[in-house]
């Protein structure tokens, strides 16, 4: 019991001071973890082996992160992306409504991989500089991208489709077909929502002209800039156009199409682009510098949350906290647990992450929703339509702090804003689900 309330306290107290800013997140995620994991009675030698543990599985992500933000930054600054945003805004002109509307076509297109990495390095940085130049906030972005995510996430390739199948130990797209008419009404769904929010910024100003809120943002952000439009200018490559498309699209289809780690397609794109752009190893070093700040920044929180999550699993915490959360339902409930584990599944997986959640909190569910009747099939198919819309809140979640890099927002704006807004989506698709029948009450 004391690794349970201890667990269900570390996670609290964590969110509590992301949410605050009492702190930075990198001494957050490192002190908080290391005293829960003594106050439970762990010695500096096995909480070391968590920590250890820990960083292993969060170091590829802060290294893809590290290469990748500097790989798109370069990308933007000698002005790959400029024709497809002049082109984007003269269609869209002030119509706000249909760039996030392409945002959500863009992401869902993009998450047919089922990789989320993938997805977020390929439209955030292709959507943020027309986001920016309509005076659209760059966290309706990420929560268009995170919808979008959330319902193509149901594909037989990804990962919690994949979970459930192992768990139930039955035949991954089998689990996929029950799954398709929700996903047509999800992606629906994600559009009229796109729309919603196009609308929601509007009212707020944005669009060619901002006026209000919009303005003053505007005027916030050109106070920050860093560099003159004279230096901007000099960046450009104009004629190396089709070497640096040619060049994108060579290592996106290496995260989409080969199993290389995607650190390492960004490791090649990268030191590709410094020599052919700039040629000179002391414009090399210059422009590696100039991102430095926001491409270290982040994966310190990544290697950070990896002591976090190594003490969360080291410990035993995870189950403890799973076993609990089973126990706190009143049997009265009972034959409805299936539709509670659904509705609360976004809150529940932000806490305990994707693994543990499917592989810890659902195993038990399951168990304890066969007393009352409910099906394994059933307890999942509930279970894994709220959790999808967990991926892109999850606190202690590598893409979630890759989407708060590459879109230039704190952890805080992205949980305060979006996470709202996505647990409603996913008790709306838990509605869908059970008109479809693919849920049962």
């Amino acid at each position: 019991m004391l690794l349970a309330i201890t667990g269900f306290v570390m996670i609290f107290l964590i969110i509590y001071l992301l949410l605050q800013s009492k702190a930075h997140p990198t001494p957050i995620f490192v002190i908080v973890p290391i005293l829960c994991a003594a106050v439970c009675g762990f010695d500096f030698t096995q909480i070391s082996g968590f920590v250890k543990a820990g960083v292993a599985t969060t170091m590829p992500v802060a290294v893809l992160f590290i290469f990748s933000i500097v790989y798109f930054s370069i990308m933007s600054e000698v002005g790959l992306f400029d024709p497809l945003v002049d082109f984007l805004v003269r269609c869209a002109g002030s119509n706000v409504i249909l760039v996030t509307v392409s945002t959500a076509c863009i992401a869902t297109i993009a998450h047919l991989d089922g990789a989320l990495a993938a997805t977020l390095l390929v439209t955030i940085p292709a959507m943020l500089p027309i986001y920016k130049k309509l005076h659209i906030r760059p966290v309706v972005l990420c929560v268009i991208i995170g919808a979008a995510m959330s319902i193509m996430n149901l594909l037989p390739w990804g990962g919690p489709v994949a979970r459930v199948g192992v768990i139930l130990n039955a035949d991954v797209n089998a689990l996929w077909h029950t799954l398709i008419p929700l996903q047509i009404v999800g992606i629906v769904m994600v559009l009229f929502f796109a729309a919603f929010m196009g609308v929601l910024e509007k009212r707020r100003g944005a669009g060619v002209h901002p006026t209000g809120k919009a303005a003053e943002m505007d005027e916030d952000a050109s106070s920050a800039h860093q560099i003159s439009d004279e230096e901007a200018a000099a960046l450009k490559r104009p004629k190396l156009f089709w070497f640096n498309l040619l060049l994108t699209v060579g290592v996106i289809a290496l995260l989409c199409f080969t199993k290389i780690q995607l650190y390492a397609a960004f490791m090649i794109g990268l030191s590709l682009a410094l020599i052919v752009n700039f040629p000179d190893p002391k414009m090399q070093s210059k422009r590696i510098r100039a991102h430095a700040g926001e491409a270290l920044g982040v994966p310190m929180i990544l290697l950070a949350s990896g002591v976090f999550l190594g003490v969360l699993t080291g410990t035993k915490m995870m189950d403890a906290m799973a076993e609990t959360l089973v126990m706190l339902i009143p049997s009265v409930l009972g034959p409805y647990f299936h539709i509670i584990m659904g509705i609360f599944a976004v809150p529940i997986g932000m806490m305990l992450g994707t693994s543990p959640y499917f592989f810890g909190l659902l195993p038990l569910a399951i168990g304890v929703g066969e007393q009352y009747g409910i099906s394994p099939e059933n307890m999942s198919n509930a279970m894994l339509v709220g959790k999808n819309f967990a991926v892109l809140v999850t606190p202690h979640a590598a893409t979630t702090f890759l989407c708060c890099g590459l879109a230039g927002v704190s952890i805080k704006e992205l949980l305060r804003f979006c996470g709202p807004w996505l647990w409603g989506l996913s008790i709306i698709s838990l509605f869908f689900a059970i008109v479809l029948g693919i849920v049962t009450v």
